[in-house]
């Protein structure tokens, strides 16, 4: 091949190479094939199948796309995988593409899921344990944000009830049953009871109301498997009460209760009935009575919220009760203090006994007010009345008496507080007295110890001058007798008195006195030593010799 045919190919392919950048990589994928998928979407895809060539069969319905082990679609329809944000690049020959919003479940939602796609469920089933089968899954999703194809799922976002917002029902209901399909939110003061309405197999549970409740707090259950009721625990009060409105002779005018005159009272308000002599009477009462956590579940399975509870147990039971017991006694028993708190009591154990059995509990049930017609009530009250009266005056004697016997009584105690305080002060200035008179003797005695203790302290000073003065002139005597005898010895020691003389004469002399013996020849010593010390020293230089030895001291004793 020549150098032209060669240059030629070579710029051939390297026209070709620029064409497939520009055109393919440059306008057709980065053009035509980008898709740009925003945070919070995703991309559903359908395979239209191979281009240009190859063929690949349709998903079966009701089914999506499956794809080979290399992530290649090997069917036409709908993909599982949905890509996330980003960018992403397919043909719109063989995709079309579309952006699909992701799920969010805020926190105070939730969502049921129904599967489209998947085998059918099993024989009997409702709820489908979880991917791979049709029908609304047992599994709820809870707060979050998920990536979920609507070709193949349908997600119901549930929020949260309303109920318990903003001072709704909870301030004035007793029980509170959950809408359907909200997220339950079981609020302090309350308990769910949970019916399941599916059992599961798994956890095995079973159909029907369960005993153990859910306490206070936020549950994501599915509504297609479990309804739960909310119940109030604690206790509440019920009460019947009469309402008075006007008298027939003073027409306008509110009837005061402690008035002799009977009230016309309301219909239909409070508990009325005959006493056992003729008499109507009416009453009010007040149970204060409640639901315990564990009583919770056997409420809703009989009567379904406490709202019945109060309409179908405790305001019927008040009545007869009541009635029951009020029509066996007469009216003025119910005037009576013992009478009236033996129907107290009565009435009270009677309803407690009747809530037990209904698994209700009642913490107190109150007698609050007893209406009995005038007939009755006037003369008994005026014969009270009467009774408080005297029952006054005698206590106001007792005070008064009290009174004077309290005023004597502070009368005794002031004479006493004075005598006591004279008492007092007679026996300060007696102590006082007595003390200094003390003091004085003290200091007269002080000062005659003092005294004879000067006196022989002067006496001992004066024994001790005498005692020092005899030996230091014994001391003295004995120095001067040591010092001679110290002479006599001296003396003995060396022979005489002159040999004495001589040794202390020897003993005064200069420690470097030296003495020498020069033998001069014949004739006197003191003569021939004149100029000795010269021709000595002319010698000695003459002959080179060294200095001549030192003379031979005098002994020195």
């Amino acid at each position: 091949m020549n150098t032209r045919l060669r240059s030629g190919l070579i710029n051939g392919a390297t026209a070709l190479a620029a064409l497939y950048v520009i055109g393919y990589l440059g306008i057709w994928k980065w053009t035509v094939c980008r898709i740009e998928v925003p945070a919070g979407s995703s991309l559903r895809l359908y395979y239209r199948g191979p281009f240009p060539f190859g063929a690949v069969p349709q998903a079966p319905e009701g089914t999506l796309a499956q794809t080979d082990a290399r992530g290649r679609p090997s069917q036409i329809g709908v993909l599982e995988q949905m890509p996330g944000p980003g960018r992403h690049f397919y043909s719109p020959l063989e995709y079309r593409s579309e952006l699909v919003p992701d799920i969010l479940i805020k926190s105070n939602e939730l969502g049921v899921v129904v599967s489209r796609v998947g085998k059918p469920l099993p024989e009997g089933a409702v709820l489908a344990e979880g991917p791979g089968y049709q029908g609304t899954w047992r599994r709820v999703l809870t707060p979050g944000r998920y990536r979920m194809n609507p070709f193949a799922y349908t997600v119901k976002v549930i929020g949260a009830s309303d109920s318990f917002a903003n001072g709704g029902p909870v301030a004035s209901a007793v029980g509170l049953h959950r809408r359907e399909g909200d997220p339950t939110l079981i609020p302090p003061g309350y308990v769910g009871v949970v019916s399941i309405r599916i059992g599961n197999a798994e956890t095995g549970e079973a159909r029907g109301i369960q005993e153990n409740v859910l306490q206070p707090g936020i549950y994501y259950i599915n509504p297609e498997e479990k309804v739960i009721d909310i119940i109030s625990v604690g206790f509440n009060e019920t009460t019947l009460m009469v309402e008075a409105t006007e008298t027939p002779d003073a027409p306008g005018t509110h009837v005061d209760k402690t008035l002799a005159r009977d009230p016309v009272y309301a219909t239909g308000k409070g508990i009325e009935y005959p006493s056992s002599d003729g008499f109507t009477i009416h009453m009010d009462y007040t149970a204060i009575w409640g639901i315990l956590p564990d009583q919770a579940p056997d409420v809703v399975r009989q009567f379904g919220a406490l709202t019945d509870v109060e309409q179908k147990v405790i305001l019927p039971q008040i009545g007869s009760i009541c009635r029951l017991h009020g029509s066996k006694r007469g009216a003025v028993d119910l005037l009576v203090g013992d009478m009236r708190e033996e129907f107290q009591t009565d009435t009270a154990e009677e309803l407690e006994r009747i809530l037990a059995s209904k698994n209700l509990t009642l913490l107190f049930g109150l007698t609050r007010h007893i209406y009995v017609p005038a007939q009755v009530r006037e003369p008994i009250q005026k014969k009270y009345i009467a009774d408080e009266l005297k029952l006054t005056r005698d206590q106001e004697q007792l005070t008064a008496q009290a009174q004077a016997e309290l005023t004597e009584a502070k009368a005794k105690v002031m004479l006493e507080e004075r005598r006591t305080k004279a008492e007092t002060t007679k026996m300060v200035a007696e102590l006082i007295a007595e003390g200094e008179k003390k003091a004085s003797e003290i200091a007269a005695e002080t000062e005659k110890l003092q005294a004879e203790i000067d006196a022989k302290t002067a006496l001992i000073q004066a024994e001790v001058t005498k005692t020092m003065g005899e030996a230091e002139a014994h001391k003295v005597e004995l120095a001067n007798e040591a010092q001679a005898e110290r002479y006599v010895q001296y003396v003995e020691a060396l022979g005489s008195p002159d040999a004495y003389n001589r040794y202390v004469f020897a003993e005064g002399l200069p420690a470097d006195l030296k003495l020498g013996v020069f033998y001069a020849g014949p004739g006197t010593l003191w003569t021939d030593l004149k100029g000795f010390e010269q021709i000595l020293l002319g010698k000695t230089a003459a002959e080179g010799q060294a200095t001549p030895p030192s003379p031979k001291p005098f002994a020195s004793r």
